[in-house]
């Protein structure tokens, strides 16, 4: 018996394709035919056409400022909770490594913002832009004491705090509103506006 070659196969199972293809074409009849191709136009027509994408608003330019302070805020805040360590506070002092409590949130600006502030708590007081409790945003400043003279920490959103509060607690979070603070709150200020 001889075996077929391959141009003699590819010929062959192309002779079944269209002998398979050809009676289900046929069988059909003209108004089977007719029909199909009316309703496959019909499919075609209901078919939902994809839509243009709209086209993006460009943002405003308060949009794009918001959304860096929103940025800045974050970075602020970051940065100051990789700082939870002991054996960091020192009164008087500001380095990546050494701070008191406006050294912490000197260093904090300085570092992530650019922004330089004076060491001390009544001279960064004199540097913000105040605002209210009730509007606080991560990043401000909060003061305590008599004229925010005793303490500065920063606030970092959903009513809490950080700050380097003294060689024993060292940096810390905790409420704002908490009983030993809530009496000493002196205000609050801001350095990242938008």
């Amino acid at each position: 018996m001889r075996v077929p070659s391959r141009r003699h196969c590819a010929a062959l199972a192309t002779t079944a394709a269209i002998a398979v293809s050809v009676p289900l074409i046929a069988d059909a009849g003209p108004t089977s035919a007719t029909a199909n191709a009316a309703q496959a136009v019909t499919v075609a027509a209901a078919a939902p056409t994809p839509r243009a994408a709209k086209p993006t608003k460009a943002l405003s330019a308060a949009q794009i400022r918001h959304q860096k302070a929103v940025q800045m805020r974050a970075k602020l805040v970051a940065f100051a909770k990789k700082k939870m360590r002991t054996g960091q506070y020192a009164y008087g002092a500001y380095s990546d490594n050494y701070f008191d409590c406006s050294g912490f949130t000197k260093l904090i600006y300085w570092r992530v913002a650019k922004i330089k502030l004076p060491h001390y708590s009544v001279s960064q007081w004199n540097r913000t832009k105040k605002v209210s409790k009730k509007n606080l945003l991560p990043g401000d400043l909060l003061f305590w004491g008599p004229g925010g003279t005793q303490h500065v920490s920063m606030y970092i959103g959903h009513g809490k705090m950080i700050g380097a509060n003294n060689p024993r607690r060292d940096v810390v979070i905790e409420s704002i509103n908490n009983s030993y603070w809530r009496p000493r709150y002196a205000g609050a200020g801001r350095l990242i506006q938008g």
